[in-house]
């Protein structure tokens, strides 16, 4: 009775260690297929200006495991990761088991300012979101803004905040009407001045502001070549007084 005991507790016990074999082959194997099947072989991006494709590819398959379709999307989904500059979110979507498509949910950047040869982004709300020596492209140079502190990540310490609600309505109107101002200038009492290589485009004061912008838009064609202040302080629907003073 005691050998027959035995011998069936070495059989119960050889047939858990055949088991545990099995499973462990069985996991090998899964893993194994997981690796080759999600191994992804084509990447879509969408959503993104300030980055090219290849850039958010980049930033975001950081990692060894990165080349795996499933753990990038899961990665993204569930667990914390690093925060990319002018990127808001990143979502990661599984278009195939080798295809995944990234999508950018980019910041809005309206402006920057210069300070101590560093060009320091920001946001809307006037939020400092990147500093970088390099100049993006679509990106006006804000001139004429006066602050106590500049920090990234926090907002640009000016005398009056409403100057950020004149920088989104100029910038949100240039980009409306397609001009590609290098620098907007604000003066004193918050008069703009639009800089497009030798032309100056004075528009005065926030008046009439979509008035004058799209009336430039216009007229623009005509100042390529010249050199000199384009007048629209004054101009109105009504009065449409607009005047050129050139370079000496």
């Amino acid at each position: 009775m005691m050998r027959f005991r035995k011998r069936e507790k070495k059989e119960r016990r050889g047939r858990g260690f055949l088991v545990a074999a099995v499973l462990v082959l069985v996991l090998l194997l899964a893993g194994a297929l997981a690796v080759t099947l999600f191994q992804i072989r084509e990447v879509e991006v969408t959503g993104n200006s300030f980055y090219t494709q290849q850039e958010i590819e980049d930033k975001v398959m950081t990692d060894r495991y990165s080349s795996n379709s499933l753990y990038l999307y899961l990665k993204y989904n569930y667990l914390d990761t690093e925060e990319i500059p002018f990127i808001d979110k990143i979502e990661i979507s599984l278009l195939s088991p080798g295809k995944v498509r990234i999508r950018v949910y980019e910041k809005s950047i309206v402006g920057y300012v210069t300070y101590m040869g560093s060009n320091f982004y920001f946001d809307q709300d006037g939020v400092i979101v990147e500093s970088s020596s390099e100049v993006k492209e679509g990106i006006p140079c804000i001139s004429g803004l006066k602050f106590s502190s500049l920090a990234l990540y926090q907002k640009l310490a000016v005398e009056d905040d409403a100057v950020f609600d004149e920088i989104l309505t100029i910038t949100q109107l240039v980009e409306k009407y397609e001009l590609r101002p290098e620098r907007i200038e604000f003066s004193d009492d918050l008069s703009l001045t639009l800089y497009f290589e030798q032309v100056r485009v004075a528009l005065g004061n926030s008046g009439s502001l979509e008035e004058k912008v799209g009336r430039l838009h216009d007229l623009y064609p005509d100042l390529e070549g010249r050199a000199g202040v384009f007048h629209m302080e004054n101009y109105t629907e009504d009065s449409k007084f607009i005047s050129f003073e050139q370079d000496e």
